[in-house]
């Protein structure tokens, strides 16, 4: 078995983070996609240059109201922020429409002065309302990244079917 990195070979993995990009990775089931990115977030955490943490969504699979789904994506948030010993963003009282975007403005300026990179997995369950809530969020945040802004780099990794 092909250790996790080189399975992407000329990915040019560390270039997403320096352009302060975001990027999607997309491929079939069982192909070793979350297994990648939990790697990853190992080594950009061990480097001590950046934090990274993995985040699964899966379980707003078949929740289409954003109300119900953006409560749930912030608790992923913290929960897998909590399991992989990173620090633990807050989250304000503030209505599903900006819940996830103030999730990553708070978890960016407490992991200040290192930049913020968050790997979003199963994001192809995401549907209706919450997918375009989600994305909504996340391009709002998008020209404001920055080191204590927002995430620099985020990635959305999930099978073809979505994405």
């Amino acid at each position: 078995m092909l250790p996790p990195e080189d399975r992407l070979l000329g990915a040019q993995l560390q270039r997403y983070i320096r352009d302060q990009l975001y990027w999607v990775l997309h491929a079939p089931r069982q192909t070793g996609k979350t297994t990648f990115l939990q790697s990853w977030m190992r080594e950009i955490n061990s480097s001590g240059e950046a934090i990274a943490c993995y985040v699964s969504v899966e379980t707003c699979q078949g929740i289409s109201d954003a109300k119900r789904s953006m409560p749930a994506i912030c608790y992923a948030i913290k929960f897998y922020a909590q399991i992989f010993g990173l620090p633990v963003p807050h989250t304000n009282d503030v209505e599903p429409i900006s819940m996830l975007s103030n999730i990553l403005i708070n978890w960016s300026k407490l992991v200040d002065p290192k930049p913020l990179i968050v790997l979003f997995d199963e994001v192809d369950v995401l549907q209706d309302e919450t997918l375009i809530s989600f994305l909504r969020q996340l391009r709002g945040g998008f020209a404001g990244r920055g080191v204590g802004s927002f995430p620099v780099s985020i990635a959305l990794v999930g099978m073809l079917k979505n994405l």
